[in-house]
This record gives structure tokens, C-alpha cells and sequence, in this order.
């Protein structure tokens, strides 16, 4: 049980503190194409790390009634992966903030969707660890997206 809270006061952190991304650009860190890349290729490993953990994640670990959560949220947790992913690659490719941004934003509701899920659903502390690395990441690039985590939220 204490996993499973775990989870969720990750994902609510990581969704408190990021949402929403949608002030003008005067308000952000200083777009800076080389870090802002070294974070997106950040963020897609370890995203790629947190989709690996939870697919080994015993099934035998689900409760009674918590089978669909748990699939759903696995399904979440791949397409955090595969756009966290895509935006490592956009910025990859030189693309800036305004080409990225959608991107960003995509990426952040998943993320909102993984807490409402996971609020749900029982995981190990495997998965909540990858989950808080993510998190991490995600923190470090959001200057560059969202003037709330300039001001700290």
C-alpha cells in the first residue's frame, strides 16, 4: 500500500509542479537548444527505464479489481515513453521551442493521466524509483516550457 501511495504522490508532484505549459515565451528560461536537448535525450531513457520496469512488473502483484488500472496505466506509461521519445528526437533535429512545445505539452497530459491511474493501481518500488527519475528530468527541462516552474510552481 505504501508503494502504491508512492506512485501517485509521484505522478501528482510531477503534475502540480509542471501543469499547465501555456505562458509566453518572455516568461521561460532562456531557450537553450544544447541543454534542452541533453535533457530530452535524458528524458527518453529514462522513460524508456520506467517502461521496461513496469512491464516486468509481476502481475501477480494486481489486486482484485485493479487488472484494467493496471493495464491502462501500462498503456500510459508506453506512450509517455514514445513521446518522450519524439521530443528527444525533434530537439535532436534542432527544433526549438515553438515546434516542440505541442510536443511537451502531449507529453505532460499522459503524465496527468499516469497519476490518475496510478492513484488506482498497486506498483512496486521498482517502478515508482523510475518514475521519480523521470520526474527528475522533467522538472529540469520544464523552465524551458512552463513559466510556473520558473516561479516553483
Amino acid at each position: 500500500m505504501k508503494s502504491f501511495r508512492r506512485m501517485g504522490l509521484v505522478f501528482f508532484t510531477l503534475v502540480v509542479t509542471l501543469w499547465p505549459a501555456s505562458a509566453a515565451v518572455a516568461d521561460l528560461a532562456k531557450w537553450d537548444q544544447e541543454r534542452v536537448t541533453a535533457l530530452g535525450a535524458e528524458l527518453a531513457k529514462a522513460c524508456d527505464e520506467l517502461y521496461d520496469t513496469f512491464l516486468k512488473e509481476p502481475e501477480s502483484t494486481i489486486g482484485s479489481g485493479q487488472a484494467t488500472d493496471y493495464y491502462r496505466l501500462r498503456q500510459v506509461v508506453r506512450r509517455v515513453k514514445d513521446e518522450a521519445k519524439h521530443l528527444s528526437s525533434a530537439l535532436g533535429n534542432g527544433e526549438g521551442y515553438e515546434q516542440t512545445l505541442p510536443i511537451y505539452e502531449s507529453l505532460m497530459e499522459m503524465v496527468r493521466d499516469a497519476r490518475e491511474i496510478s492513484q488506482r493501481t498497486f506498483t512496486s518500488n521498482f517502478v515508482v524509483d523510475k518514475a521519480a527519475a523521470a520526474g527528475d528530468v522533467l522538472r529540469r527541462i520544464a523552465p524551458y516550457y512552463d513559466p510556473k516552474a520558473l516561479e516553483g510552481g
